[in-house]
């Protein structure tokens, strides 16, 4: 338990800078709270007000220093994680980098009512304006990404497609111009927005990488083998103009790092998923590829070759799978933190564990 206590000070007096020595204390219930035995909770109580671990299977308690934590933080690692031991991140500092310094992260197309902008096959809109799409999460089970889907996009004004005889596309625009949706608004006023018709969805919105915006056991990021149109369920993020291997760029952002990267950016949301929006993963650091030899970088993208051939896995799993070690460990010893290895996997195990006993 953290907290933090205010008090009123006259304007003229000035605020004490914080003691960066002094260390806050994370504790954490290892129980279901509503069955706690008279015991058990006296064992919480006396923990948390002596700042004594007493019995570890029934609470746990991590401490840190204010200014490890500011450091940790300001590696995009949630407070959430310092429930875990997340003491090891300052180790790997100088080898971490913004995910945005190779990466632009956007969120998927969003845009509403799916019976208009998903048609199902039975209609006799022109193939031009049917475009295949990534929509399901289920559906993205490897490292490679591919789409499930098509989707209806037309930039066209219904003045274009009768001049141009398109009466597939103009007859399913004019399907829906008298639905209402939930609220009872008519769907042309619903899905206004400035710019687009209001019967638009632009395909534009595409991806090199994807990831679900609510991942559950299953914590990777998928490649595209070319830039591919994606919806709202998904991050996408866009390679930027440098001189990097999009290969390792992928191997990194599916190593072990990678995978507690992911889960140290959010928290658990509803049946224990996580709360990893596109919003929270522009925060995110990864380990950089720019400190990587060339000969490394090979045996990485080589070892994790092997992993693509195969579905993901939940990360219980995968890091119990041998050629998943292999790999692993090659990308830490790439950076000189081969060390790290168990600390990183124990950190992961714990967050994702703690996620789900929560949801």
């Amino acid at each position: 338990m953290c907290g933090l206590v205010c008090r009123n000070r006259h304007n003229s007096e000035k605020l004490e800078a914080p003691d960066m020595d002094s260390e806050i204390r994370f504790w954490l219930i290892h129980k279901d709270i509503h069955q706690l035995s008279i015991d058990e909770s006296e064992v919480i109580i006396n923990s948390i007000v002596l700042g004594e671990e007493f019995d570890s299977a029934v609470v746990g308690m991590k401490k840190y220093s204010l200014d490890l934590i500011n450091k940790i933080t300001a590696r995009g690692i949630t407070l959430n994680a310092f429930f875990h031991d997340v003491s090891w991140i300052n180790e790997l500092s100088n080898s971490l980098i913004p995910i945005n310094n190779m990466l632009t992260i956007k969120r998927g197309e969003r845009r509403g009512w799916n019976d208009l902008f998903y048609p199902v096959a039975d209609n006799e809109i022109e193939d031009m304006y049917i475009k295949p799409i990534l929509k399901n999460p289920a559906f993205l089970k490897s490292f490679t990404a591919k789409t499930d889907i098509v989707a209806f996009c037309c930039h066209k004004s219904k003045d274009e497609l009768r001049q141009l005889g398109h009466v597939g596309a103009l007859n399913w625009i004019e399907k829906f111009e008298n639905i209402r949706n939930g609220t009872g608004k008519l769907l042309p006023n619903a899905l206004s927005r400035t710019g687009y018709f209001w019967y638009e969805m632009d395909d534009a919105t595409k991806a090199d990488f994807v990831t679900a915006l609510n991942p559950d056991k299953r914590l990777f990021v998928a490649k595209f083998d070319e830039r591919t149109f994606v919806d709202q369920r998904f991050t996408r993020m866009l390679v930027k103009d440098i001189c990097v291997s999009v290969d390792l760029l992928h191997a990194l952002l599916n190593s072990l790092y990678g995978m507690f990267a992911i889960e140290a950016i959010g928290f658990g949301r509803g049946l224990g998923v996580l709360d990893a929006s596109s919003t929270k993963l522009k925060n995110m650091y990864m380990i950089n590829p720019g400190i990587i030899s060339e000969k490394d970088a090979k045996e990485i993208i080589r070892l994790f070759s092997k992993i693509k051939k195969r579905n993901v896995m939940n990360t219980e799993d995968e890091l119990k799978d041998s050629a998943r070690e292999e790999f692993d460990r090659k990308v830490l010893e790439a950076i000189g933190h081969e060390d790290l290895y168990e600390p990183i996997k124990k950190s992961l195990l714990s967050m994702q564990h703690t996620r789900h006993a929560i949801g």
